[in-house]
């Protein structure tokens, strides 16, 4: 388990999308830019979290992305671009205490609302 490229997207992606306060959708272009992301990787970070139920992503010319959930947390994200916390190794009975208290705290914390 590791902390990676696509869960630190995610979390920026979601939170310039609730700073918006907009329900329009937002272009990928336009996230991509402000946040100082590549335009390429950003779309598939966004088709991750479309999957997820996260981002309600549009194409087209008035296309673009916005949220789906009212409220998202980190383990929300954590489990859509690193998958989720049964599947790591070492064997989750090993570290069964650790990863509980990770993932109670990952659950609590609240990225929107």
């Amino acid at each position: 388990m590791k902390l990676n490229q696509d869960f630190t997207m995610a979390v920026e992606t979601v939170q310039f999308l609730q700073k918006s306060k907009s329900n329009d959708y937002i272009k990928a272009a336009q996230i991509a830019g402000k946040l100082g992301f590549s335009f390429g990787y950003l779309q598939k970070v966004m088709q991750t979290l479309s999957m997820h139920g996260i981002v309600e992503c549009k194409r087209g010319r008035i296309g673009g992305a916005r949220l789906r959930k009212r409220k998202v947390t980190l383990l929300d994200l954590w489990t859509a671009t690193c998958g989720a916390l049964d599947a790591i190794d070492p064997p989750v009975s090993q570290i069964k205490k650790p990863l509980k208290a990770f993932s109670d705290a990952m659950s609590k914390a609240v990225i929107c609302k």
